[in-house]
């Protein structure tokens, strides 16, 4: 089986299940690339507004990962052992890049203002390496992109 069941699902997290329809993998992913992209914009001075919208980002961001490894979880019977391994791999250089990106927040949340330019630099580019190693793990072992 291709690793097409280890898309983001969009499904909300269980604690958030409001019963309605969830959004698709594509626009999840969309919302939280705002709300990492957003920090960029913030000064020194709307540092708390930074570090908010960051925060829900990397919430985002967790739970969509955990849909995705609950994803994983339900279909490992029906995967190939390259299947598997591909998949294994994937999503450890995404939690690997998703704590980085957990890092560089830290570093911003405990950084001063006068270096606030160079933590943000920090977070978009660990924010960048997130981005990669998402868009890789929604590839196939055949390199096609899965589908929603």
């Amino acid at each position: 089986m291709a690793l097409g069941a280890l898309v983001l699902s969009g499904a909300p997290a269980p604690a958030q299940d409001t019963g309605e329809q969830a959004p698709p993998a594509a626009e999840v992913r969309a919302e939280i690339a705002e709300a990492m992209d957003a920090v960029a914009d913030y000064s020194a001075e709307e540092r708390d507004a930074a570090l908010e919208r960051a925060r829900e980002g990397l919430d985002r961001l967790d739970a969509a990962i955990a849909r995705r490894e609950q994803a994983m979880r339900e279909s490992w019977a029906d995967m190939s052992d390259a299947a598997r391994d591909t998949a294994r791999e994937r999503l450890a250089d995404l939690r690997a890049a998703r704590n980085r990106l957990g890092e560089r927040y830290g570093a911003l949340e405990a950084g001063t203002r006068s270096a606030w330019g160079e933590l943000k630099s920090g977070f978009a580019d660990a924010w960048d390496a997130v981005s990669d190693a998402w868009a890789a793990s929604e590839t196939d072992s055949t390199g096609d992109a899965a589908a929603d």
